[in-house]
């Protein structure tokens, strides 16, 4: 789908292993029980789910890690709080990227995932200064429409190989009907 292609930090890689570990057995379970559906959708379903819990559990933590990020500010000075990361956002962040990707891979529309792009972005910023708001705030869009167009150009590709291996067995068939006679 594109994971290898995504740029990931240490830190963020130390997170995603995780998050990787606990969902295999879940995205195991959903595929038993719906071997009907393509993997893709079932795990666009999965980053849809873990998304929005993520999201949700990143507000309702946000106004107290708000006030210890002012706390820290006030009393070591607004460049070392900037340091400070609290878990659910560095969370939202990795997960939405996935999400993303595999909105690409799915082709789920563009203004759809460029909306929610702009809205987690801005979530995300929420306690960011004024000065630096909007530019942070494009710089997360920006990562997460990349993980996008990763996923629709891995789905393009995808689809490339699987055309091609079809036209080669076709190529052949049809060699090998004209070679005995079967026009």
């Amino acid at each position: 789908m594109g994971l290898s292609a995504l740029d990931f930090s240490e830190h963020e890689h130390t997170f995603l292993d995780q998050f990787l570990n606990i969902s295999a057995p879940l995205f195991d379970k959903i595929c038993q029980h719906r071997p009907d559906k393509p993997s893709h959708d079932l795990i666009l379903g999965l980053l849809t789910k873990s998304h929005q819990e993520a999201l949700d559990n990143f507000q309702a933590t946000e106004p107290k890690t708000a006030e210890l990020k002012a706390m820290f500010s006030d009393k070591i000075g607004a460049e070392h709080a900037d340091k400070f990361t609290e878990l659910s956002h560095d969370e939202v962040t990795i997960i939405s990227t996935l999400w993303f990707m595999a909105q690409g891979y799915t082709g789920i529309d563009y203004s759809y995932a460029n909306d929610h792009a702009v809205e987690i972005a801005e979530k995300l910023n929420q306690d960011t200064s004024v000065e630096t708001r909007q530019e942070k705030t494009e710089l997360y869009r920006n990562r997460f429409m990349r993980a996008y167009y990763t996923g629709i150009d891995f789905a393009r590709k995808e689809s490339k190989k699987n055309n091609s291996s079809t036209n080669l067995v076709e190529t052949i068939k049809n060699g090998l009907k004209r070679l005995f006679g079967n026009k």
